[in-house]
């Protein structure tokens, strides 16, 4: 349960080929237009690592994910295909200056992150704002997401897993695009 709880949690996404690349701070409505070219099949290596160890001590796994836009107004992103831990990730605007990213969990919680600009050159950074079927103050959940763009095929990614109300370890991606 321990694995299902934390492993498989949520990698963000980001994007590839818009007006920001790795050189340039993305705003909102940046991010939206470059998560909105990441449509296909993504695979790469996720280690979780437990607060206070190094990334070194923790085997990596291979990992796969799709992503699909719907209507051109939302990005759904899914980790696990065909699993029982299978996960949808949905990102939409509210308005340019807004990006939501809501995380449909296997555990069965919905955590919702808002996009925060950062001065990270390539990143997509979403914070916590609130969940549903959880208790942000003892319930496992993912609780922030980066995303840096490498290039048009690869990026990186670390997601805070928090439970107790606080964060218990990091999931660690490197993603390449499937051709």
């Amino acid at each position: 349960m321990k694995k299902l709880l934390l492993a498989p949690l949520v990698t963000v996404i980001a994007g590839v080929g818009s007006s920001a690349f790795a050189g340039d701070a993305f705003t909102p409505d940046e991010a939206f237009q470059t998560m909105l070219k990441l449509e296909g099949t993504w695979s790469g290596e996720a280690r979780v690592v437990p607060v206070g160890q190094s990334p070194d001590d923790v085997q990596s796994a291979p990992t796969t994910v799709s992503f699909k836009n719907i209507g051109n107004s939302s990005v759904m992103q899914t980790f696990a295909a065909g699993t029982p831990a299978e996960m949808v990730s949905m990102y939409h605007q509210n308005g340019k200056n807004e990006l939501i990213h809501t995380h449909y969990c296997a555990i069965g919680n919905q955590p919702s992150m808002a996009f925060v600009e950062t001065n990270e050159a390539g990143v997509i950074d979403f914070k916590f704002t609130e969940g549903t079927n959880m208790d942000v103050e003892s319930d496992a959940h993912a609780h922030h997401s980066w995303m840096r763009i490498i290039d048009e095929d690869t990026y990186e990614t670390r997601t805070e897993n928090w439970a107790g109300g606080k964060v218990v370890s990091y999931r660690l991606t490197t993603m390449k695009r499937v051709k």
